[in-house]
């Protein structure tokens, strides 16, 4: 799998502080997108128990509630995001799962988004299918800059907090932040929800 960025501890991807793995590659061109470096599908590819146990030190070093799956666009490396996945259940079942996709539900339910693979639209079916089962909560639907929002997670006022478990509830989403972490050798990270140009 391509691998854009890693923030080891958070409080602005969802409940608790959690882990975020940023996937490298998006195709779907939305305008004004935050994070265009990680448009390409460029970058070395990594193995799902590297990731899996980057995740694991982080939960042993900061006590993380869970990890998000961010990007870039997690469904376009949709066969390696469920191995991920399906690794971590298996590791470290206490964790929670949480995903950032610029599809819709429907789009998802159906088979009908792009992977890099480019596998068949009811392989797709069953991979998203597989994936859901996991996850307990996921952002869904395109950024549209034109329709801001200021909702829990969600910058665009179209797109949709899903909870596919009881884990947790709507109140545990907090409103919009975003955090800056600068590392021992000067390297910076925003992650979170700017709130610039939006009305207060």
């Amino acid at each position: 799998m391509l691998i854009h960025g890693f923030v080891a501890h958070s409080q602005v991807n969802g409940p608790g502080v959690r882990a975020v793995v940023y996937f490298q590659g998006c195709n779907l061109g939305c305008a004004s997108c935050w994070n265009p470096g990680t448009h390409a599908f460029t970058g070395l590819p990594r193995e799902a128990e590297d990731v899996a146990e980057q995740i694991a030190a982080a939960h042993r070093t900061h006590d993380i509630d869970g990890v998000t799956f961010s990007g870039g666009e997690p469904m376009q490396q949709a066969s390696d995001l469920l191995g991920l996945i399906q690794f971590l259940k298996r590791a470290r079942p206490e964790l929670s799962i949480g995903m950032y996709s610029g599809y819709t539900e429907r789009e998802l339910d159906s088979g009908r988004f792009w992977t890099r693979y480019r596998i068949a639209q009811e392989a797709r079916r069953r991979v998203w299918a597989d994936i859901k089962q996991d996850l307990d909560f996921a952002v869904l639907g395109r950024f549209v800059a034109a329709r801001p929002s200021m909702l829990p997670l969600r910058t665009s006022a179209n797109q949709v907090l899903r909870l596919f478990s009881d884990r947790y509830r709507k109140e545990h989403f907090k409103p919009l932040e975003f955090e800056v972490h600068i590392e021992a050798q000067g390297f910076v990270q925003i992650t979170g929800f700017p709130l610039a140009g939006l009305p207060l």
